[in-house]
């Protein structure tokens, strides 16, 4: 089985909602409220995940106060999921993502957060074959991260 060309076929979805009509978008969008528990909607839901736990973690490494977290959070809300990850890991001393979570998780995740930018700004749709990869490794980045903090998923 071949790998996916995510890049490939990100371009072809983002060329497709450019080019659509105001009824294929009407369309597409009224498909994505009223079935949230797709692919697409799911997708966007475990990057957010991730998203939201590492500038917890990354937060968390500057300062641990309620108040010097509100006055951190100025500086960390417009960063990426990736930015969030890396500069969490390197303070923690646990290595570069690639190494840390291995280079074909960390791509896929990395492609995840691309599919979830233009499925939350444009409201496309994503094929049902590529939502369980992309889904799968915000699972288990958010695993490991949560591991390297001392947590579980599972838990609270």
């Amino acid at each position: 089985m071949t790998a996916p060309d995510y890049e490939k076929e990100l371009a072809s979805l983002r060329r497709s909602y450019i080019e659509a009509t105001p009824r294929q978008r009407l369309y597409i969008a009224k498909q994505r409220l009223q079935y949230p528990e797709h692919g697409p909607n799911v997708l966007v839901a475990n990057v957010s995940a991730v998203e939201g736990f590492a500038r917890c973690l990354a937060m968390h490494c500057h300062a641990t106060s309620k108040a010097g977290l509100s006055a951190l959070y100025p500086e960390y809300w417009r960063k990426t999921a990736e930015e969030l990850i890396s500069e969490y890991l390197e303070n923690r001393k646990l290595g570069d993502p690639d190494v840390f979570f291995g280079e074909e998780l960390w791509k896929r995740f990395r492609f995840a957060v691309e599919y979830r930018n233009l499925l939350a700004h444009e409201c496309t749709y994503l094929g049902q074959d590529r939502s369980p990869a992309l889904v799968e490794a915000c699972r288990v980045v958010l695993e490991k991260l949560a591991a390297s903090y001392g947590l579980k998923v599972g838990e609270a």
